[in-house]
């Protein structure tokens, strides 16, 4: 139901649900629809063959005097039955030897894909003409025909989103404590899949619609039944053409094309909605072009966001504001350290500033500026000339971002080809072996692949890509995640090192405390998308003024008070549909008053470029003008 109430809710899959549900109801109630019988045989006269649409005919007749209308009614029940049977056929045979060949390694597996591979390179329309010519021409056998020869796309598919499956924890997990090849694939794979099987079948009817109406027109059809390709076979061998009876021939056309489309609407759809990595529909709107701001704050940072704010705009045009006035600087050659739990603002922000946010993220708000000059007021044009040159992004993640088809070296190379065009092969080459031998990787070993890499080589190789333009800041994102204690260390250490080498700026996006104490010079504390405190390191974990800040210093060990009990916050950050009115920690803060529920705290300066926004520093400083 939650599928129906998505698909009804897609633009497009609603107009293909009314498109095939016009059709499915004009199927099922053709006796009562149509004005006569088209099966009934009747007695006609050489004036009531190919008659022109009349009161008494609203579509004419066709060769054989019988009504139009009623045989476009009736052949939407055989044109119907063709494409859903075939589809669901086609499923059945593709839905089994796809799981098999995906979960399957080995000859099992390769072997059906090399049986698949055989049928994908055989016409498929003409093995469809030879064996209706010799099984007959009963529409069982068309069928029969159209299933067993249309499952080679939908075993594909299948095979893909089950390798893709196979390999997930969860499979690990229920192998880990017993289960068979068969339960885990009954259980846990086919559960995954199915969704998208169903969504490709769909997708599937409308091409089993074409094949039988293409048999039917080149005189394979069933002659016993009515469906819209024997209609327009009849009108073009018939003299339809030749009399000018458009109407003979017009309306099973529009028929098809009416039912084709619906499905492939409604199929497309249902991919949207089951497979959420193919990211928005290209018909959907472009996206909005950020709101620049008037005037320019003077500012001689190297990166300075000021009162930034995004917001996320679901398909129904909802807005979810995901970062609310965020405002701070990043000079060359310093390090701030952005930390906050998951789902705060902090990426979000980065990548606003970047001109990165994913589809549905609008700028909406404030400014971007590298020296002065606001980034948001540049097209795409200006902004590529700026990334990796000026800002630089080390992804989270560094085994995603890398391509896996193309070796370390290309890949800092192509950095280096995009904005270094002075530079001959030969000079590229060498710049990208000194890149990797800087951040201690063996120049030889960049001609490797990513998954040769283990992770912390990865990541170092990523560092490498960063630093291939000489950029002013680099934004690091989480690029100690997933990696052991030592590993860490030595990727902080490298960016620390080429920080205080190169000159280069550094946001360190993090949920390690200690990582921002040990490394950055200023600290920006992040929560519901808004700036809590932020002040110079030392200041701000010595004597800590936000009360969210207080806690989550004590939630984390000390080691030099090893007994001390850590703190844990109770509850957990705002969701974006149900940010609080007031202060938006009041929920979770132990020290909140009546005030906090209802006004939102501005930020009071506390010692230059220290400030925090909570009420309880109203009495002790002024507000941050």
């Amino acid at each position: 139901m939650k599928i129906l109430r998505k698909l009804w809710r897609h633009h497009l899959g609603r107009v293909g649900v009314l498109m095939l549900g016009a059709a499915l109801l004009v199927a099922i109630f053709a006796p009562f629809l149509a004005p006569t019988d088209p099966y009934a045989n009747v007695q006609v006269s050489i004036d009531d063959i190919y008659a022109a649409p009349s009161s008494e005919h609203p579509l004419g007749t066709d060769d054989a005097g019988k009504d139009v209308l009623s045989k476009l009614i009736y052949g939407a029940r055989v044109s119907l039955l063709v494409g859903f049977a075939g589809a669901l056929i086609a499923l059945l045979i593709g839905g089994v030897i796809g799981l098999v060949a995906g979960f399957k390694a080995g000859r099992l597996g390769n072997g059906l894909m090399r049986f698949t591979d055989f049928f994908l390179v055989v016409p498929e329309l003409a093995l469809q003409i030879v064996i209706v010519a010799i099984v007959g021409q009963s529409l069982r056998n068309i069928i029969l025909v159209i299933g067993i020869l249309g499952w080679t796309t939908t075993a594909r598919l299948v095979r893909a989103q089950t390798l893709s499956v196979r390999e997930r924890k969860f499979v690990s997990r229920a192998r880990a404590v017993g289960a068979g090849d068969f339960y885990i694939l009954r259980r846990h794979v086919f559960p995954q899949v199915l969704p998208l099987m169903l969504a490709n079948t769909v997708l599937t009817v409308s091409l089993a619609i074409l094949s039988e109406s293409t048999l039917a027109f080149i005189g394979l059809g069933d002659p016993v039944v009515v469906s819209w390709g024997q209609m327009l076979n009849f009108a073009f061998n018939r003299g339809a053409v030749s009399a000018g009876a458009w109407w003979a021939l017009i309306p099973p056309g529009l028929s098809i094309v009416w039912v084709v489309l619906g499905v492939t609407l409604m199929g497309n759809a249902l991919e949207d909605i089951v497979n959420p990595r193919q990211g928005r529909h290209h018909l959907e709107p472009e996206p909005v072009p950020p709101v620049v701001a008037e005037e320019m704050p003077r500012s001689a940072a190297a990166l300075a966001l000021s009162d930034l704010s995004v917001e996320y705009v679901d398909q129904e045009g909802t807005r979810f504001r995901a970062v609310d006035s965020v405002s701070f600087e990043i000079d060359r050659g310093e390090a701030v350290g952005l930390v906050g739990e998951s789902g705060c603002g902090k990426t979000t922000a980065m990548l606003a500033a970047l001109r990165l946010l994913p589809p549905g993220g609008e700028i909406v708000g404030g400014g971007v500026y590298l020296h002065g000059d606001n980034l948001l007021a540049k097209d795409e044009d200006e902004l590529r000339e700026l990334r990796w040159t000026s800002l630089a992004l080390v992804f989270q993640g560094a085994m995603n971002a890398l391509n896996p088809v193309r070796s370390i070296e290309d890949q800092i190379i192509e950095a280096v080809e995009l904005h270094m065009t002075d530079l001959g092969t030969s000079e590229t080459r060498e710049r990208a072996r000194a890149l990797l031998e800087l951040v201690g990787i063996d120049p030889e070993r960049g001609r490797e692949y990513p998954h040769q890499f283990s992770g912390g080589m990865r990541q170092r190789a990523m560092i490498a890509l960063a630093l291939a333009c000489d950029p002013e800041v680099i934004v690091a994102d989480e690029p100690t995640t997933a990696l052991d204690v030592m590993i860490q260390a030595q990727v902080m250490e490298l960016l620390v090192r080429v920080r205080r080498e190169l000159g280069t700026g550094l946001v360190l996006i993090t949920h390690d405390l200690a990582l921002v104490a040990e490394t950055c010079d200023r600290v920006v504390v992040m929560y519901g998308g808004i700036v809590a405190e932020q002040g110079p390191v030392i200041d701000v974990f010595n004597n800590p003024q936000h009360p969210y800040t207080r806690l989550l210093l004590e939630a984390f060990p000390d080691v030099q008070q090893p007994d001390r009990p850590l703190a844990s916050i109770p509850g957990s950050p705002p969701r974006l549909d149900q940010i609080p009115p007031g202060c938006r920690f009041a929920p979770r803060c132990p020290q909140a008053f009546d005030r906090c529920w209802v006004e939102h705290p501005p930020a009071y300066a506390v010692n230059g470029e220290w400030e925090a926004a909570c009420f309880l520093l109203e009495e002790k400083v002024s507000v941050h003008g």
